[in-house]
């Protein structure tokens, strides 16, 4: 199981204790993924989910309600499965709430009453209904596990909710920021996305949300990736020293092979010429290995000093050289 449905498995089983959160969580389950219909003044509610489990919950949630009426202890739910059309292919999990009454009770538990029309759903909820920390947490939650998505962290740092409105989603946004949480908004196929790309803030966003174990993922892949990261840099950086070297290496192999035939290297001083040497016999050492070879042994800055001379007698060969013709 990836990532993401290993997060979205630990949200299903996050269940609020209070009555207040799970007001606010079903609130955004159903800003999220739900409609309110009516029709000749019948007042119904569908949330359709695409996780079993999210379905469950929506159910479990709904049922659970301290409902304002005594006569009514529980609510009629009912779930419907259908296969969906199209991609991607599945099933949809059809939540509904047929009876007007308890629709419009929900509703407006939910403050989204008086029934509000659907084309207002995109406003999102009202603030009381989050007014509480621990409600601000549920709500984030019903949302992500509504219209929530997130990549594997080992790829990468993205996890973004396709919200219904640019309102609700600058309202998702200010929640995140009380928590501390950066987040952006795009709009994407007639949604408003926000997501949240840094990675100190989606370990924060999973810690809000109660997700404790998809946190610990997060975390090992974060150090996994900051290894590879460091093995890579250090890899680079040795493959570009090592180019290096051996870009040097060749370069004084050229100016010693061409003193060599004009004027042949015994004729350069000897310590210039014992490096000359050195440094054809041993073309892949570097100049602290050169060094370490004389007798007695120079620093690297010695060596490259010697480099440096042999160089500007090479180009003096040159210079002459192209004068003469």
């Amino acid at each position: 199981m990836d990532f993401y449905s290993l997060m979205k498995d630990e949200l299903v089983r996050a269940m609020p204790e209070r009555d207040c959160c799970r007001v606010a969580e079903i609130s955004a389950l159903l800003l999220a993924d739900g409609v309110i219909r009516t029709s000749e003044g019948h007042v119904s509610i569908v949330i359709a989910e695409t996780h079993a489990g999210v379905a469950r919950k929506v159910v479990s949630l709904i049922r659970d309600l301290q409902w304002p009426a005594a006569e009514r202890p529980s609510v009629e739910v009912a779930v419907r499965n259908r296969k969906r059309k199209g991609a991607p292919r599945g099933n949809l999990y059809l939540v509904r709430i047929a009876n007007h009454n308890e629709a419009v009770d929900l509703t407006g538990l939910l403050g989204l009453g008086p029934a509000r029309h659907d084309s207002d759903l995109v406003r999102g909820v009202e603030p009381h209904i989050v007014a509480r920390r621990c409600c601000k947490r549920a709500y984030i939650r019903g949302v992500f596990l509504g219209a929530g998505y997130m990549t594997d962290p080992s790829k990468g740092y993205h996890l973004e909710i396709a919200i219904r409105g640019p309102e609700h989603a600058q309202f998702i946004s200010d929640l995140l920021r009380e928590f501390g949480i950066r987040a952006g908004i795009v709009p994407r196929r007639g949604r408003s996305v926000v997501y949240v790309k840094d990675g100190d803030d989606i370990v924060e966003l999973l810690r809000v949300m109660q997700a404790s174990s998809a946190l610990l993922e997060l975390e090992n892949a974060r150090i996994l990736r900051s290894i590879r990261g460091d093995v890579n840099r250090l890899v680079n950086a040795e493959n570009a020293n090592l180019s290096k070297t051996v870009d040097a290496s060749l370069g004084q192999i050229r100016d010693i092979e061409l003193i060599d035939d004009v004027m042949g290297i015994r004729r350069l001083p000897p310590a210039l010429a014992a490096a000359a040497r050195l440094r054809l016999e041993n073309p892949e050492a570097s100049l602290t290995e050169l060094g370490a070879m004389l007798s007695p042994p120079v620093s690297k800055s010695g060596v490259n000093h010697r480099m440096r001379r042999i160089a500007r007698i090479a180009d003096d060969i040159r210079l002459t050289r192209r004068r003469e013709r």
